[in-house]
C-alpha cells in the first residue's frame, strides 16, 4: 500500500539516468533534477525553487511550500558531483534556477511527471511520479540503516514529518512481503 499511490525510484538508478542524461548533455536541467530529488528527500515543490547558488553554498534552507516551516537542506557529493558535470549556462553562471526548460521556464510538477515516465518507462511494474524521488531518498536511507543494524526509521519520519512509523514506512514502500521475510531473517 502506497501513500500518494507512486512507488520509490530505486536510488542506483535514479543516479545512473541522472549522470547520463548531464553527461549527454540530453537533458542536463533534468538529470541534475533527479541527482537532487533522490539526495534531498524534498517534495517537488520544494526542489523547483532550488537555485544554482543554493547548491553552491552547499547547506542552504528552503521554506517548505506545503507546511511554510523552513527547513535545513545539505547538497551532498552526489549532488556536489552532479552540479559539478553541468554544462555551463548563463543560469548557472547567473545563480539562476536550476531546473528549467529550454524555453527558460523553472518545470511544472506536471512536466516533470511527464519526463519521468519518459525516462524511467523501462522500469517495470512500477508507478512513477515526482514523488518517487522523494521516496526513493528515503528508501535508500532506510535500507542503508538496516544493513547497519541500525533503526532509520526515526530519523525519516522527522524528516517527511510524518505522524506514525507506520505512515513512514508506508511511505518508503515497505511491503507484507518485506515483513514476511522477516521471518527467513531470524534463520
Amino acid at each position: 500500500m502506497q501513500v500518494t499511490g507512486s512507488d520509490y525510484l530505486d536510488y542506483d538508478i535514479a543516479m545512473e539516468v541522472a549522470n547520463g542524461l548531464i553527461e549527454s548533455k540530453e537533458n542536463a536541467n533534468f538529470g541534475l533534477l533527479v541527482a537532487c530529488g533522490v539526495n534531498m528527500g524534498l517534495r517537488i515543490s520544494d526542489l523547483l525553487t532550488i537555485s544554482y547558488e543554493d547548491l553552491s553554498e552547499k547547506t542552504f534552507v528552503v521554506k517548505e511550500k506545503k507546511t511554510g516551516k523552513k527547513r535545513k537542506v545539505v547538497a551532498n557529493s552526489a549532488v556536489l558531483e552532479a552540479v559539478g558535470k553541468m554544462p555551463d549556462t548563463a543560469q548557472k553562471e547567473l545563480g539562476g534556477k536550476c531546473f528549467t526548460s529550454n524555453k527558460g521556464t523553472v518545470y511544472s510538477p506536471q512536466h516533470v511527471n511527464r519526463l519521468l515516465k519518459k525516462y524511467f518507462d523501462d522500469v517495470e511494474g512500477l508507478k512513477i511520479s515526482s514523488h518517487s524521488m522523494r521516496k526513493g531518498f528515503g528508501r535508500r536511507y532506510y535500507d542503508k540503516k538496516e544493513a547497519e543494524g541500525k533503526d532509520g526509521i526515526p530519523k525519516l519520519q522527522m524528516q517527511f514529518n510524518h505522524s506514525t512509523p507506520f505512515v513512514t514506512l508506508r511511505y518508503i514502500g515497505v511491503t507484507q512481503k518485506d515483513l514476511d521475510d522477516m521471518y527467513d531473517d531470524v534463520l
